[in-house]
């Protein structure tokens, strides 16, 4: 009698795990959010952490809520990748100690950290840059930022799907939802639309067209499970391909690692750190387009951090025989009795040939095309936006050319914007994107800025709520 093969990622739980999640959110209010078209000063469309970020700002330099606009139906602005770090069993960020969501850089989240547990562990291993804050404690502090601040009660349940340039009586946007409806005006639009579609290699993407193939090929950041006699394919080798070797590992299953070229090297940030700093942002910068599209693709290429608990879970796996490293792609995927039959060739070698898996695992990431997002590919074609490798060829202030003006700003953050900012995917690319777009737009309206008493007070303050929020959050162990 022939075994049965092990159920590919145990589909049905992916409404188990959705639930799971939705029931871990700090804090979902959506109640508060309006569906009545309003005129803003600043609207961002979007509802993630890049919304929060430039909320939090623009309070804090002195705009008042009344003035600004969230456009998005998540009722949490750490929804989205709570969900991913989730599917992903991610437990610290990548980023350091400067990466969080108080509108001013200080206190760094170690210096919370430290002050809410009464240790000086994590002062230490911040000196060291060996600090990362948990993902249970950046959640906490963003949803006291988010309530604090009054985010909630300035975001439009529903998504903006087209945006129009008018210029009269003063230049501004009109916002439009996927039906034509009006939702809205604002002088000034930040798109924080987050990442793209996920991406999968093309046999892999034909290959989950198929009923008989597609439940067994997922993405890093989709739900799954792993089934403990399994055998599964992961492709890539940066952090989220890293996460699944260890999460397959520890269920008792196989891994394969599938790569493309040789392991890249180790780096601690998804760019090198000295890009993290203004200095190195405005040498970037000074390159052509071209040049920075190239020097983006040698260093995005899947760069993972050292974390002993992943070198130590791996290391065990390959001493039972349970995990294995090879170099190929695959070209073509068929059903098999263990599952998927894979086959595998090679730029470096003789071809790995067909393998026998339970399930592939796709670590290979988001379409960075800007055509790939919609809002996006309809100004590009109505506007005839300047675009050249699927990216919009952005100004150094991240303003989208032909549309931002200094009087009535129109900008990109996130992803999409990683060719002006390298990092703009991460928290501080973020920020540094955001403070900027808010300072412009305090520039544009003459805004009388918050004095410094006020502006050390509102931080305060919410420095001291995260900290007695974070008092009533488990620690997460450090792993670098």
């Amino acid at each position: 009698m022939t075994r049965p093969a092990p159920v590919g990622f145990r589909r049905g739980d992916d409404r188990r795990a959705a639930l799971e999640s939705q029931r871990r959110q700090w804090y979902v209010c959506p109640e508060l959010a309006s569906t009545e078209p309003q005129d803003a000063t600043i609207a961002v469309i979007g509802d993630g952490f890049g919304s929060l970020i430039v909320y939090g700002t623009a309070i804090y330099l002195g705009f008042r809520p009344e003035q600004l606009r969230i456009y998005g139906t998540n009722g949490s602005p750490v929804a989205t990748y709570q969900q991913y770090a989730y599917n992903l069993g991610q437990t610290v960020l990548r980023s350091e100690s400067e990466s969080h969501f108080l509108p001013a850089d200080w206190p760094t989240f170690a210096q919370l950290d430290a002050w809410s547990h009464r240790s000086v562990r994590p002062l230490f291993r911040s000196i060291k840059r060996k600090y990362n804050p948990g993902v249970p404690e950046i959640l906490a502090e963003a949803t006291v930022v988010q309530r604090a601040l009054g985010w909630d009660q300035r975001r439009f349940d529903g998504k903006v799907q087209w945006l129009q340039r008018e210029m009269s009586p003063e230049p501004h946007f009109v916002l439009y939802d996927g039906d034509a409806n009006f939702v809205g005006r604002a002088k000034h639009v930040m798109l924080a639309l987050g990442h793209g579609p996920l991406q999968f290699p093309p046999a892999l993407a034909r290959a989950r067209e198929d009923p008989a193939l597609g439940d067994r090929i997922v993405q890093a950041y989709e739900p799954k499970s792993y089934h403990p006699e399994g055998r599964y394919i992961v492709i890539g080798a940066g952090i989220a391909s890293v996460n699944e070797w260890a999460n397959a590992l520890d269920t008792g299953a196989k891994v394969i690692s599938l790569l493309r070229n040789p392991a890249p090297d180790e780096q601690d940030l998804n760019t090198p750190r000295c890009l993290f700093e203004a200095l190195g942002i405005d040498v970037f910068q000074g390159l052509t387009f071209d040049e920075r599209v190239a020097f983006l693709g040698k260093i995005l290429k899947g760069t993972t951090p050292t974390r002993r608990s992943w070198i130590d879970r791996i290391n065990r796996g390959r001493a039972e025989g349970r995990f294995d490293q090879i170099i190929g792609e695959i070209d073509e995927v068929q059903p098999s009795p263990a599952g998927l039959a894979v086959n595998i060739k090679s730029r470096h070698g003789e071809d790995p040939g067909w393998l026998d898996v339970t399930g592939v695992v796709a670590g290979t990431g988001f379409v960075i095309s800007a055509l790939a997002v919609p809002l996006l590919r309809r100004l590009i074609e109505h506007y005839g936006l300047p675009i050249e490798k699927g990216r919009i060829k952005l100004r150094s202030n991240c303003g989208i050319p032909k549309l931002d003006l200094e009087e009535s700003r129109l900008c990109v953050m996130g992803l999409l914007a990683n060719n002006v900012i390298p990092h703009g995917d991460t928290i501080a690319g973020l920020k540094y994107i955001g403070r900027r777009f808010v300072a412009d737009c305090a520039r544009a309206e003459g805004l009388k800025q918050r004095r410094f008493p006020s502006r050390a007070a509102l931080q305060l303050a919410l420095a001291s709520e995260t900290s007695r929020t974070l008092r009533q959050v488990r620690s997460t162990e450090q792993l670098a």
